[in-house]
């Protein structure tokens, strides 16, 4: 009977998501697509379609004088739940946690140039916070999987997510733009997210038909997220390197 009752609340949970996407559907073609950023997993139309779901959020946040600051200790303070989360087994709440995580590292950079409260010391403030938001979660997965194998990939994602930010951080410091990259922050937040959610609603629906556990599917989606995440990291250390090497090139006579 339990069995049932999981694999009808998965059901109507994805029926639900799906509903909601396809409603939406018709906010896609939107204006500030041209400044939202992009990558080679999400474009810039698909940033712009999410973050125009922020918006009613940001105002609210301006209303109440909400600050970036508050936000970004409010995401700290959330990213360290998920890891216990993650932790305990509790890997579809965590999943949807991780992605408001993620959501509220986008509105405290956007009210911040709002409100123009953005200084060089919030920005260091920052991005030392989305450096232990990043890790929490994968420090949870590897508590998780102490037991297998996965230990090691969810240490091998944690290594690579803190490379793909330190070689772009250490690039700027050198004066060197790094935006490039397969997986940024954003698609790591929504890839990892996801994975934990759909990993657990399709063990509901599939079940007892195909026997799989909570953290079948993730597994496979961690595996590959550590690969992608540290080829972005060699991705990002290579341009950077031909990028300085043609800096010092000496110039033709």
């Amino acid at each position: 009977m339990t069995v049932w009752v999981d694999r009808f609340l998965a059901l109507a949970l994805l029926t639900f998501v799906l509903l909601v996407a396809t409603r939406s559907a018709a906010r896609f073609h939107i204006q500030g697509a041209a400044t939202a950023g992009s990558s080679a997993l999400l474009g810039a139309r698909i940033r712009a379609w999410y973050v125009s779901f922020l918006d009613p959020i940001e105002e609210r946040c301006v209303q109440l004088g909400v600050t970036p600051s508050f936000l970004s200790f409010t995401q700290l303070a959330l990213s360290a739940v998920v890891a216990l989360l993650f932790a305990t087994g509790m890997l579809f709440t965590g999943g949807w946690l991780l992605l408001v995580t993620g959501s509220l590292d986008i509105v405290d950079g956007r009210l911040a140039r709002r409100t123009d409260s953005a200084s060089p010391r919030g920005a260091f403030l920052d991005s030392v916070i989305d450096r232990y938001a990043d890790s929490f979660g994968y420090i949870g997965l590897a508590v998780y999987f102490r037991d297998s194998a996965l230990l090691w990939i969810a240490l091998f994602a944690l290594v690579g997510s803190l490379l793909v930010s330190y070689t772009r951080a250490r690039a700027e410091g050198l004066g060197q733009s790094c935006k490039v990259g397969l997986l940024q922050r954003p698609e790591r937040y929504v890839l990892l997210g996801f994975g934990c959610m759909l990993s657990v609603l399709l063990t509901r629906l599939l079940q007892p038909a195909v026997p799989l556990e909570d953290a079948s599917v993730l597994s496979v989606v961690l595996s590959a997220l550590a690969v992608l995440i540290n080829v972005t990291a060699i991705q990002r250390a290579v341009y950077v390197w031909r990028e300085l090497g043609k800096k010092e090139e000496p110039h033709a006579a």
